[in-house]
């Protein structure tokens, strides 16, 4: 049995396979749900999304799929956004951005992971969002809908509070309190949000925050995770013996990248041919697959990296008789999606849209004032540390070309030519005389199948040397002996071009962000820096208990909902909203 199928009989059985003499059926006991920030945005706002990966059957988390996709999709049924969360305990977390691009309508947010494209699209979790831009004219039905921006300089001198949508209720949890020392706060107040739980299971669950005002915009309501789970279908049963059913493996180890090589006479031989996967960068990865009977092959990288470039290519002497291709991330059969008909635009909301376009633009005009921070990621470590010899050029005299480190500093590696190419060794002292195959060598971890390009390459660009002496092995393919070149700015590029290797950037996770929290520490440093949030605070990793919930105000005022959202360990859903009113001190 080749390699493929013994990935796919190894998820049957891991992942509740049951096996009758009539068929063969897999359990698909996984399913997502979000957390968005809102459902209507305007041009120049933020979708902020929480994900949480459960299972389908008692919701508690799924540690199944360590990768979620969430997309954006037009009326149209095509995709505006997509992106890849890296899922860690089970969730993750994103945001996007809503460019003036984006033209008014209507929008699926849509979320899955690659274990749940087994099922049927309307399984996938769904919110609806509407987007309203007004700097673009549309048609809806035969009429034109265009807002006049003409006197938003007028607007934002003229801004008056707008009332918040009737029918608000506070959801409740007897187990979680939302503590406020008021009802009614002034302008860029302290908030002393406190949210606890006396009860153990609730206090290690997974849950996320949202303060922000609402208007007389209408807005389609978000499923609550209390709703999600009293709607929630069934667990679905796929069987994989059926031939119309094309199963889509879980990135249960990370993302999942894969391929096909073909011969091109027809004749050569497809199977067990090795293939390198190289993300090069500050953190790098080197992988080794191997193809089965029909040159297909799998990578799992059970590490996350955010690297968008990658380079796949065949290591064989032989390799410019094959064509190397990369699969497509999987895509989701959008013509099951149903769009709700887009309500004509009423004259009476131009104000609270000027209103909230107003202040998305002075806050995207502050953007670096208060811009969110990046999470820092933890460095990656070579796969080969810490077995490597480390030469730092910089320690030793330095010389221009290759040629001369090898021969002054980094005395363990020697070059030899074959067919017109360079290639490089490592000398082994224990073996007499050296075998012929070449070291596995890379720079800023891509690998190069010879090395011409650093015949040339100025040496004063590479930080340090890692040699690796003696027979190495990366997954099934050896090497005798590993060099590894790391430069100050960890971007090499290679020139090598063939029909057996494929440079490409695919659609890799996003680093985490830290969102930027507003306090008024010092007011009068802050003072004349204005203030137009209307999503006051944002917390996708919200501790119960914590002494961090407080946030300030903004000078916009009205009404703002405070909503949370999660599950606990044993899959129990929470949903908790209150509300607070922000007036504007000097109205008074």
């Amino acid at each position: 049995m080749d390699k493929l199928k013994n990935i796919i009989a190894l998820v049957a059985l891991i992942f509740s396979a049951q096996l009758t003499n009539a068929q063969q059926t897999v359990t698909l006991d996984e399913t997502v749900f979000i957390h968005a920030n809102a459902s209507t945005f305007v041009s120049g706002e933020t979708i902020l999304f929480k994900i949480y990966c459960l299972k389908s059957s008692d919701k508690s988390p799924s540690t199944i799929s360590k990768i979620a996709y969430v997309e954006l999709v037009d009326e149209n049924k095509k995709s505006v956004f997509k992106t890849k969360i890296a899922l860690r305990n089970s969730t993750g977390e994103g945001d996007y951005f809503i460019p003036t691009t984006v033209k008014t309508g209507n929008y699926k947010l849509i979320s899955y992971t690659t274990w749940m494209l087994n099922k049927k699209v309307t399984d996938y979790f769904q919110i609806d969002i509407t987007i309203i831009n007004p700097f673009k004219s549309d048609i809806k039905n035969g009429t034109e809908n265009k807002l006049n921006l003409s006197d938003s300089s007028n607007q934002l001198a003229n801004k008056t509070e707008t009332a918040p949508a009737s029918g608000n209720i506070a959801e409740s949890n007897p187990d979680i309190k939302v503590i406020l020392p008021k009802k009614t706060f002034s302008n860029r107040e302290l908030v002393d949000l406190r949210i606890e739980s006396a009860n153990s299971s609730f206090q290690d669950g997974n849950y996320s925050l949202s303060v922000k005002r609402i208007d007389n915009i209408s807005t389609k309501k978000q499923i609550s995770a209390n709703e999600f789970v009293a709607s929630s279908r069934e667990v679905a049963i796929l069987d994989i013996q059926n031939s119309d059913n094309k199963l889509h493996l879980p990135e249960a180890r990370g993302q999942i990248i894969s391929g096909k090589i073909t011969s091109k006479t027809g004749t050569d031989d497809l199977k067990n041919k090795f293939i390198g996967l190289s993300l090069p960068g500050k953190s790098f990865a080197f992988e080794i697959s191997q193809t089965d009977a029909q040159g297909n092959f799998i990578f799992y990288l059970k590490d996350t990296f955010y690297t968008s470039s990658i380079t796949v290519q065949l290591i064989d002497e032989k390799a410019n008789n094959y064509t190397l291709l990369l699969n497509e991330d999987p895509e989701i059969n959008y013509e099951g999606l149903s769009f709700p008909a887009f309500a004509n635009l009423s004259y009476t909301l131009k104000e609270s849209i000027l209103d909230r376009s107003v202040s998305a633009q002075i806050e995207n005009a502050y953007f670096h004032k208060k811009m969110d921070n990046i999470s820092k990621t933890p460095a990656v470590e070579p796969f080969y540390t810490p077995l490597a010899k480390q030469y730092v050029l910089d320690d030793y005299t330095r010389f221009k070309t290759l040629k001369e480190t090898s021969t002054e500093v980094v005395i363990d590696i020697f070059i030899r030519q074959k067919d017109g190419k360079n290639y490089l060794h490592v000398n082994d002292p224990n073996v007499f005389p050296q075998l012929p195959e070449p070291a596995l060598v890379l720079v800023d971890g891509l690998y190069l199948e010879n090395q011409d390009d650093l015949m040339n390459y100025p040496m004063k660009n590479v930080y340090k040397v890692d040699i690796i002496i003696g027979r190495y092995y990366v997954g099934a393919k050896p090497f005798n002996g590993l060099i590894s070149f790391t430069t100050f700015d960890k971007d090499f590029t290679s020139t090598l071009t063939g029909s057996s290797l494929v440079k490409s950037n695919i659609l890799s996770p996003k680093p985490k962000k830290i969102y930027n929290k507003i306090e008024y520490v010092n007011p009068n440093e802050e003072s004349r820096i204005p203030d137009y949030r209307n999503q006051l605070y944002w917390v996708p990793e919200l501790k119960l208990n914590s002494n961090n919930t407080s946030f300030y105000t903004s000078d916009i005022s009205g009404n703002f909902e405070i909503r949370l959202e999660g599950f606990t360990k044993n899959g129990t859903p929470v949903s908790v909203s209150e509300f607070i009113e922000v007036k504007d001190a000097s109205a008074n």
